[in-house]
């Protein structure tokens, strides 16, 4: 397992997803600009694409993940790692990332 480059960040956000066979909920425990953790009963297999909606709390814009791939299961726990974002979601996660390291 190659180290992390970014520390993630803890946090405890609702977490809605589909892809081709499953959609479901969950909530997502840690966070960086290239991936997460959620916490589900759905299984997932490794390797499988998700479209992932996170929402954030307070004031702050839902983040729409496009893409984003399970690269690790363990336990309901899943590493997703995110590739492609709607809109402006990248942009909305790195300024509230940004917030957390100041």
């Amino acid at each position: 397992m190659r180290p992390r480059s970014k520390s993630r960040v803890p946090v405890n956000y609702h977490v809605t997803f589909t892809s081709d066979n499953v959609t479901g909920k969950g909530v997502l425990t840690n966070l960086t600009i290239g991936g997460g953790e959620i916490v589900s009963d759905v299984q997932f297999a490794i390797g499988a694409h998700l479209c992932l909606h996170v929402e954030l709390s307070g004031a702050r814009f839902p983040i729409d993940v496009a893409l984003a791939i399970v690269r690790w299961k363990r336990d309901g726990r899943y590493g997703v790692e995110f590739v492609r974002f709607e809109g402006k979601a990248k942009q909305h996660l790195q300024d509230m990332l940004n917030q957390h390291d100041g």
